[in-house]
């Protein structure tokens, strides 16, 4: 089953034999182990510790499929966290097995609060909202939402225009002043194309033609004049995901062949450049009122089973989102969870560690919460 760690826990390596000896058989030797597979129910106990080859001896119940990686992970949660990663060298007998013991790790911190196992039914996380689709740095393909209005914006500029108005992604093949723009997220603002002071921008926020795009600007100036454009303005446009990444996914390319693009028209664009953003945000939200089963929780987060399709393939792509935490017969409290790993079981479920990044303003909730939680470990809930 898959597994994956989005943001992970910070770990020190144990290197030397003697300390490796010293956790294994003090902490780990005759516990119960579990695998770093989702859902973490398979379990192992190491039965001896061979310190001068580094190898273990497990029992694992229910035995391992011949078909089984053989690189495989444990972990125990004591005061810290422990992780063994090991190599399988070999079935010994039914459900003993030999491994090698590759790397030891124990992590940084203290786990602040215990997890509290939630019976079903009585904890749900609702009204999911995030992106419909993910837009990163790395995306091959721009989103139809995106180019839908991208051009939207672009028949109302020209509404009241006879210029020259572009409004597209980046795109492979562009000519160097577009490669810059989306380099660096600067703007090009050539106000007269046959002054040559213009091509000497000393603003901080936008290119200077002469230094970072062409030196020669004698030969720009003619090839300006040659095709009858005044002026010439490229906007970058700058989305800020829900990762918090500045992404240029496209840009505003005006060329003036009757008038002067003036700085007042530059700023003008700039707004109209983040109201193309927050359409584009709002068109890609959604919110998922359907309920999921939460597994687990403590003071810091919650581990939830996810089944809408939809779900399943877009949140592993995001980093966090908002969503209510929502315990039977009480009032929702809404937090921000990040994304500290995620799984697929055998239903093709996501299963999802969250971590709250930050909790419901309203007085006493955070209170109402752990309150909930002690009530639930005693079984009071």
């Amino acid at each position: 089953m898959q597994y994956f760690e989005k943001n992970s826990r910070a770990l020190d390596y144990i290197a030397a034999k003697e300390q490796k000896n010293h956790v294994i058989t003090k902490y780990l030797l005759e516990q119960e182990l579990t695998f770093k597979i989702t859902p973490f129910e398979k379990k192992a106990v190491i039965k001896k510790y061979m310190s001068d080859e580094e190898r273990i001896v497990v029992r694992i119940v229910d035995g391992l499929d011949e078909a089984s990686e053989k690189n495989l992970s444990f972990f125990k949660i004591l005061a810290k966290y422990i992780e063994l990663d090991c190599l399988l060298l070999q079935k010994i007998e039914k459900d003993l097995y030999l491994f090698k013991v590759d790397k030891l790790a124990i992590a940084k911190k203290s786990r602040e609060a215990m997890r509290v196992l939630v019976p079903n039914g009585k904890t749900f996380v609702t009204n999911i909202v995030s992106s419909k689709t993910v837009i990163d740095a790395n995306m091959f393909s721009i989103p139809t939402l995106v180019k839908v209005n991208f051009e939207d914006y672009k028949n109302r500029l020209k509404k009241n225009s006879q210029d020259s108005i572009v409004i597209d992604a980046f795109k492979p093949g562009l000519d160097r002043k577009f490669e810059l723009a989306k380099r660096t997220r600067k703007s090009l603002l050539i106000e007269d194309t046959q002054d040559p002071a213009c091509y000497s921008s000393l603003e901080p926020d936008r290119l200077n033609y002469s230094k970072e795009i062409d030196d020669d600007v004698t030969a720009a100036i003619r090839k300006f004049k040659d095709q009858k454009i005044v002026s010439e303005l490229i906007r970058p446009i700058i989305y800020k995901n829900h990762a918090d990444e500045l992404i240029p996914i496209g840009y505003i390319w005006i060329q003036s062949r009757d008038k002067k693009l003036t700085p007042e028209y530059f700023a003008e664009l700039g707004r109209l450049s983040k109201e193309v953003v927050d359409r584009i945000k709002e068109s890609n939200t959604i919110k998922t009122t359907e309920r999921f089963t939460v597994l687990d929780a403590s003071a810091q987060g919650i581990k939830v089973k996810i089944h809408d399709p939809n779900l399943v393939e877009t949140l592993p792509k995001q980093e966090e989102f908002v969503f209510d935490v929502l315990f039977k017969m009480q009032a929702p409290l809404t937090v921000s969870g990040i994304i500290k790993w995620w799984g697929k079981d055998e239903d093709n479920h996501l299963l999802m560690g969250l971590e709250f990044k930050s909790k419901s303003a309203n007085p006493g909730e955070r209170e109402r919460y752990i309150k909930n939680l002690e009530l639930m470990s005693k079984g009071a809930l």
